[in-house]
């Protein structure tokens, strides 16, 4: 094991430490590291740079990733994000020539060349944005602890646009969406019918809405728990946490509503507490909407995901205010939320100087 050791600054107020890195023609260098709190940081960073000495950056991308990158990452993130991102870096980088490259012989023309096969998919500019991510982050591990000299995605543009989902946010008015829940039979599709009013109304991640329970449910308080996600990935139904700790919530339910819940929770004869009530897959949903848009003669084409979309521009239409959607729909932070909807309150923003404009009109009679 080669001697890496740490330094007290001359002010005696941080930690330095001092490792070496291999290089692509296989020799050492030294470096440093400033600005640790204590010893045990900068011993902590030692660990792993004698890490990214063992590395053998002479492997390819592709083992890189499988052996290094992938393992290490499978213990930091849930397990639906670690599939998502999985079934990302194998269809998109693993099938991709830079795959057979060494890792540290890939240059930033390989990067480009990459980014350009993508854009020809014609993909979404969020999905390009997501999709760049991954090459970027791979290369950032790599760098930071297994001692690649340099990313070759640094000073590279990226491709996408993170908040071009968020520019082009589609909706349903309340009109629109009564509209496409006549086309749904409450009496014979009953699952649906109140499937899709739960998805409107409270907000849910289609996800929270295919895993709740008898359980979840509330009748006396009118609400819903939600605590749990679903997804199905390589055949198998998978129920997890969901997206963040404010996902965790009690959503109530519009009386209406809940009565609705209710007959159809009374109609499942037998059914364990344990069991989903709505016993379909992610795709079947989103099917199904298309169906009934068609036999609606919508012209407003949405996907399930807008229908939260839409819950929250009927609210704020309604009166509700920002931090109040954020609880519905269980938000990291308000700032997501504002970031978000903002455009949706514009109208609000006008009735306040309305105020001003009754109150001198009132004045002026």
């Amino acid at each position: 094991m080669i001697y890496m050791p740490v330094y007290k600054d001359a002010d005696g107020k941080k930690w330095r430490a001092v490792y070496r890195i291999k290089l692509r023609d296989g020799s050492t260098k030294q470096k440093s590291k400033r600005g640790f709190r204590t010893k045990k940081e900068a011993e902590a960073y030692i660990v792993e740079q004698q890490k990214a000495m063992k590395a053998d950056l002479g492997m390819t991308l592709s083992t890189f990733i499988t052996e290094k990158y992938m393992p290490d990452k499978k213990g930091m993130l849930k397990e639906r994000t670690y599939l998502t991102k999985e079934h990302m870096i194998r269809t998109h980088l693993l099938e991709a020539p830079i795959a057979g490259m060494s890792i540290n012989a890939v240059q930033p023309e390989d990067i480009i060349a990459w980014q350009n096969e993508i854009l020809k998919q014609g993909y979404s500019e969020c999905y390009n944005r997501t999709l760049n991510n991954q090459i970027v982050g791979i290369f950032n591990h790599a760098e930071r602890y297994y001692g690649l000299e340099k990313s070759p995605c640094r000073g590279i543009a990226k491709i996408g646009r993170s908040d071009a989902e968020k520019q082009m946010l589609r909706y349903w008015t309340h009109e629109e969406f009564l509209e496409f829940l006549d086309s749904i039979s409450p009496e014979t599709d009953a699952m649906y019918h109140l499937l899709f009013q739960l998805q409107y109304y409270c907000g849910f991640r289609i996800g929270e809405t295919l895993a709740l329970t008898k359980a979840d449910i509330d009748f006396v308080g009118k609400s819903i728990f939600i605590s749990k996600t679903y997804d199905r990935r390589n055949k198998k139904d998978i129920i997890t946490e969901p997206k963040t700790k404010n996902s965790i919530r009690r959503v109530y339910l519009p009386d209406s509503l809940c009565d609705e819940l209710k007959r159809y929770v009374d109609g499942l004869y037998e059914y364990p507490e344990d069991a989903r009530i709505f016993p379909v897959i992610i795709r079947a949903v989103e099917t199904k909407m298309h169906r009934q848009m068609e036999k609606a003669s919508m012209t407003n084409i949405i996907r399930v995901h807008d229908l939260r979309h839409s819950a929250a521009s009927f609210y704020l239409s309604q009166g509700a205010d920002m931090y109040a959607i954020q609880r519905l729909l269980g938000h990291a932070s308000i700032e997501e939320t504002i970031r978000t909807y903002s455009h949706f309150s514009i109208e609000q923003d006008r009735q306040i100087a309305n105020i001003v404009n009754r109150l001198n009109k009132k004045g002026g009679d």
